[in-house]
């Protein structure tokens, strides 16, 4: 399996979760603690009383929250979110409890611009059923061990059979490359304004096909990473990834940059995990810009490189951290 799917797929809860049926269990294997900086862990894990080593099933109720809530009266945190779903690691069946933590003074990160309140339609439902299918075929073949090997050379998302052992989906991308060009304004209007976050998510997904100039769609992209519903900014972020690399204009490099620093210290799993692979993309792709990521966020990159126990987070984290403060290691 590709490393990059392996570590962008998740979920125990919100978007990109991957189905399973109904009763399989997992091995719980660790809390995942962080926006903390002044309690010791030790302190919190003391009140969360997660069975290390025993089994979570799907639909096993959250009776880890009122611990989570009493942690958060505990420390007089700004807010401490638990999720009711662990977080699910499909590689060795591992279920991780993951503690978003907010300390007062901080309350910035769960900004967010207000929910849309308004009804926007897709212009062509049938770009939203292609790439529906096309989800669910991709997502198959990661979860049989033989995933697609994904590109954005062409100019938009598109899938390469690496193993010889999955589906041909070309035609289904080259269908969606050639339909939803005809509909970007509409995704932006739907990602602007429909009020049913599910829509967001989709028209979010629809911009991997979108074409047009790249540099505009991103610029345009950047204040809807604000989006009140996490899938929303998972799926914009996710798309951002193949892309963001191949920006020319050197100042909106330096905004994505300051939008994803942000994104990284939201008290949200995807935010962080997505957050740190457009962030390693770009680093990866100019060597000016590990100066600019130094500078900014060099700090949030190191603390979840030392703080989180999670293999998404803490493996980019370390290797952003190793690219762009190199020899610096633990202070």
């Amino acid at each position: 399996m590709s490393r990059l799917v392996l570590l962008l797929m998740l979920l125990a809860s919100g978007p990109g979760e991957i189905p399973a049926p109904a009763q399989e269990s997992w091995t719980w294997s660790g809390i995942e603690i962080l926006g903390n900086h002044q309690v010791p862990r030790a302190e919190i894990e003391k009140l969360i009383p997660i069975p290390i080593g025993g089994s979570y099933t799907i639909g096993d109720p959250p009776f880890w929250k009122e611990s989570c809530a009493a942690v958060e009266r505990a420390f007089d945190f700004a807010k401490v979110d638990c999720g009711e779903r662990p977080l699910r690691v499909y590689d060795g069946r591992k279920a991780y409890l993951i503690v978003d933590v907010v300390e007062r003074g901080n309350e910035r990160v769960m900004k967010s611009r207000a929910a849309p309140q308004g009804t926007v339609a897709f212009n062509d439902p049938q770009m939203v059923s292609l790439s529906s299918e096309l989800s669910k075929k991709t997502t198959a073949a990661a979860m049989a061990g033989h995933p697609y090997k994904e590109s954005a050379e062409k100019g938009y998302l598109s899938y390469t059979d690496a193993t010889g052992q999955t589906e041909d989906v070309t035609p289904l991308v080259e269908q969606l490359a050639r339909l939803v060009p005809l509909h970007r304004d509409n995704l932006f209007d739907v990602l602007r304004d429909e009020k049913d976050p599910g829509q967001r998510q989709a028209a979010a997904n629809l911009l991997n096909w979108s074409g047009g100039d790249l540099d505009t769609t991103l610029k345009a992209t950047i204040p809807l990473l604000d989006d009140p519903d996490a899938g929303v900014r998972n799926n914009l972020s996710r798309f951002m990834i193949q892309f963001v690399g191949k920006v020319r204009s050197k100042r909106l490099r330096h905004r994505l940059i300051d939008a994803f620093i942000f994104q990284i210290q939201r008290p949200s799993h995807g935010d962080r995990n997505k957050g740190l692979y457009d962030l390693l993309a770009m680093a990866n792709a100019s060597q000016d810009d590990r100066a600019y990521i130094r500078r900014r966020g060099v700090e949030p990159i190191r603390y979840l490189a030392e703080n989180s126990i999670v293999f998404n987070v803490k493996g980019p984290a370390e290797e952003l951290s190793a690219l762009v403060a190199p020899g610096e290691g633990r202070r």
